[in-house]
């Protein structure tokens, strides 16, 4: 292997298209076709080219020459890691808003570069987008903010 990097970056990609494909497969979800395409069509699609680019990023890394690993950036993997396990967490319970500005703001503090006066209405920003976008604009029924609201 001449190219470690793209090797075990190749292999991430192609596990995380396998788990995809493997959660569409047993949701029982739709496939359709091109033309009337069912809830499972698109997500299949998307995991086929990332174990496509998986595996042709991993059989590259035996042609030419990379890097090698170097060290993992433990900070920023575990507070994004915290930051969306967190969203997960309390998306239904305190809503939307709370949920995304938590997100956006452990994410930034993972940064070098962290200054909450970009952080926080970059938070902001994104929260009244997304509320704009998935409730407002295509319906979803997310809580936005429930237990502000007294929901």
């Amino acid at each position: 292997m001449r190219n470690p990097k793209d090797f075990w970056a190749g292999l991430l990609f192609l596990a995380i298209g396998i788990c995809a494909a493997t959660i569409v497969y047993a949701s029982d979800y739709e496939l359709g076709s091109a033309s009337k395409m069912g809830p499972g069509y698109f997500p299949i699609w998307i995991a086929g080219g990332l174990m496509c680019l998986g595996g042709i990023l991993a059989l590259k890394s035996f042609a030419t020459d990379g890097p090698s690993l170097g060290t993992w950036a433990t900070k920023p993997l575990m507070l994004i890691t915290l930051g969306t396990l967190a969203f997960g967490a309390i998306v239904t319970w305190a809503g939307l808003v709370p949920a995304i500005v938590l997100l956006v703001m452990l994410a930034s503090f993972s940064s070098i570069h962290f200054r909450l006066t970009w952080s926080l209405p970059l938070a902001l920003g994104l929260a009244a987008i997304s509320v704009l976008v998935f409730v407002k604009g295509l319906g979803m029924a997310v809580p936005v903010m429930p237990h502000v609201l007294g929901y």
